[in-house]
């Protein structure tokens, strides 16, 4: 019964250790160096806006203090007053204006939390919008 058990605990303890993940690490000269993944998505967006109006995207993302969102886009015509940027779980919008048909910044988050890419359409016609952002 003891050899069992033995047995049994042996098994349980390689399969504990063979489930878990591994950290890539490389030592050079006594400092250790650890590589960590983050998990990033980009989303490609292409649609009409109506005058006066704001979109959101339909995914949230969870973002950390330090990380960034770049947006890469244009918009016609090029004389349009669009806003792209991100909304808060507190609806806040934080806008970066595009100019002369374009836009191609990146968004430092100062605050842990939700956000939402969204787009605003200042102009009093409709505008055709599409691009990238990489969370």
């Amino acid at each position: 019964m003891g050899m069992k058990r033995g047995f049994c605990l042996l098994f349980a303890c390689i399969a504990i250790f063979s489930c878990a993940p591994a950290q890539a690490a490389a030592a050079d000269v006594g400092e250790q160096v650890t590589e960590i993944v983050a998990l990033r998505a980009t989303g490609k967006f292409d649609f009409e806006i109506p005058a006066k109006t704001l979109m959101e995207a339909s995914t949230s993302f969870p973002m950390e203090y330090g990380e960034t969102v770049t947006i890469t886009a244009s918009y016609s015509p090029a004389s349009a007053s669009v806003d792209f940027g991100l909304i808060d779980s507190d609806g806040l919008f934080y806008p970066v204006r595009g100019s002369n048909g374009s836009i191609n910044q990146t968004i430092r988050i100062d605050l842990r939390g939700t956000y939402t890419f969204a787009v605003r359409n200042n102009s009093s016609y409709k505008v055709s919008v599409s691009g990238f952002v990489n969370y």
